[in-house]
């Protein structure tokens, strides 16, 4: 059984949401299960993704932000989702890379999220679904076998990043579908404090966790405020150029 924390934020910045995850990687103080929501619309590119055909001046005009995550893939509109990340050693069931890690989290999360929807919420697999539009730039619309599905949409995606034995996953699940995408699966209203408890005691079970709820270290919050706005601005010029 591997000890660690779960941590429960306030809707806060895109820009601060990306730099407690990345501060969890680089500190790797505790094997750490964190639930966040969005302070406004933030748009999200994945590390290498080019901006070209996104509506990035649409989302700051109607108040939103636009970000880069330091985790691939495509474009998300992070608006109306409960967004989980998960930080520990790759150790057990997260060991054998990347993949392997993503699949174990979704088949947990599958689970508790079949009970609440009422039907199976299961990994894509091979086929493709009425979701997926080819060459869009969204994550959403371009699933991937490891994604987890409700009514053959897609429902719940991730992304990883290693570092020293360490593993960071973070995953969106949508609960109403943005207007940017309004063709791809959605939970429906499900307030933060009945979901998160939830899903958290899937993952304990699934992947052998005791997880204690905690908050921020002063210093860490502090920490991940002043890295977010060091950065913004050269993640504001980043993203327009590319």
């Amino acid at each position: 059984m591997l000890l660690g924390r779960r941590l429960e934020d306030p809707p806060l910045p895109g820009a601060v949401n990306m730099a407690r995850d990345e501060l969890l990687l680089e500190l790797q103080r505790a094997p750490t299960l964190r639930f966040y929501r969005w302070a406004q619309p933030t748009l999200s590119l994945g590390y290498f993704q080019p901006a070209a055909g996104l509506p990035l001046e649409a989302v700051r005009a109607r108040g939103g932000e636009v970000v880069r995550r330091r985790t691939g893939g495509k474009a998300i509109l992070h608006e109306h989702e409960l967004t989980y990340s998960l930080c520990a050693p790759e150790t057990g069931r997260l060991a054998g890379g990347p993949g392997c890690a993503i699949a174990r989290v979704h088949d947990a999360l599958g689970l508790a999220l079949s009970g609440l929807a009422g039907t199976p919420v299961t990994r894509r697999g091979e086929r493709l679904l009425a979701s997926d539009r080819p060459g869009s730039p969204w994550c959403f619309e371009d699933s991937s076998a490891l994604d987890l599905v409700l009514d053959d949409r897609k429902l719940l995606g991730s992304a990883a990043r290693r570092r020293g034995g360490w593993i960071l996953l973070h995953g969106s699940l949508v609960l109403k579908a943005p207007a940017e995408t309004p063709d791809i699966a959605a939970l429906g209203p499900a307030p933060g404090s009945d979901l998160t408890p939830l899903l958290a005691a899937a993952l304990e079970e699934f992947l052998g966790l005791a997880l204690e709820p905690a908050r921020w270290p002063q210093a860490d919050a502090a920490a991940a405020a002043a890295a977010a706005a060091g950065r913004e601005a050269d993640r504001t010029a980043a993203v327009s150029a590319r």
